[in-house]
């Protein structure tokens, strides 16, 4: 009777572990692996760079964007009851950040591999510094990106090359940017020249 006891308070407590444990499943980001990664939405190469963007599935996929502009249109297009997270770059240190916990500067002329113009912050001050150093943009919280319009910058967007965007501002599937886009940084080291609005 005693061994059934002790044996029925065991299988309760390791019931409840194992609950907690799946209840509290953790997701991380992984690192980009240029070779290999496209983006999930037009197909581009992912650079490994402040751009890049990616939603960890809950069954441990990880679909990887090449601008957090595509990221929002696959989101629109699937939804997000199967994301389990999703992460930006913080803009200067290239780390990491859950979406929800960065901030978001937003102008039209600012240069991004698929011309949307949002640059992803780990820091709210330092992106309010960023504004204030172009003198342009507007600041997002991660709440409201969803209703953000997300529109592409056509003058931005033929530099990407054939395929990348349509005229309406859907993707294309195109295999790499153009010799007047591409990702990251210009040489000079800023890529926020002034542009038209979209």
């Amino acid at each position: 009777m005693r061994n059934r006891r002790m044996t029925l308070a065991l299988a309760i407590i390791m019931a409840a572990v194992l609950s907690v444990a799946c209840g509290r499943s953790e997701y991380s980001a992984r690192a980009v692996n240029e070779e290999t990664d496209r983006c999930a939405q037009c197909n581009m190469a992912v650079a490994d760079d402040a751009h890049a963007t990616q939603i960890v599935m809950k069954d441990g996929r990880t679909l990887m964007f090449d601008d957090i502009g595509c990221m929002y249109a696959w989101l629109a297009e699937h939804g997000d009851g199967d994301v389990g997270a999703s992460f930006v770059r913080d803009y200067h240190g290239l780390q990491w950040v859950k979406t929800e916990k960065a901030y978001y500067v937003y102008d039209a002329s600012f240069k991004t591999p698929m011309a949307y113009g949002v640059l992803s912050f780990a820091d709210k001050a330092d992106a309010e510094a960023f504004i204030a150093e172009q003198g342009k943009g507007v600041l997002m919280a991660a709440d409201e990106l969803p209703d953000h319009a997300w529109k592409v910058n056509r003058d931005m967007g033929q530099t990407h090359g054939e395929g990348a965007h349509g005229d309406d501002g859907t993707h294309g599937r195109g295999t790499g940017h153009g010799d007047g886009g591409g990702h990251g940084r210009e040489a000079g080291g800023d890529a926020h020249e002034g542009g038209a609005g979209a």
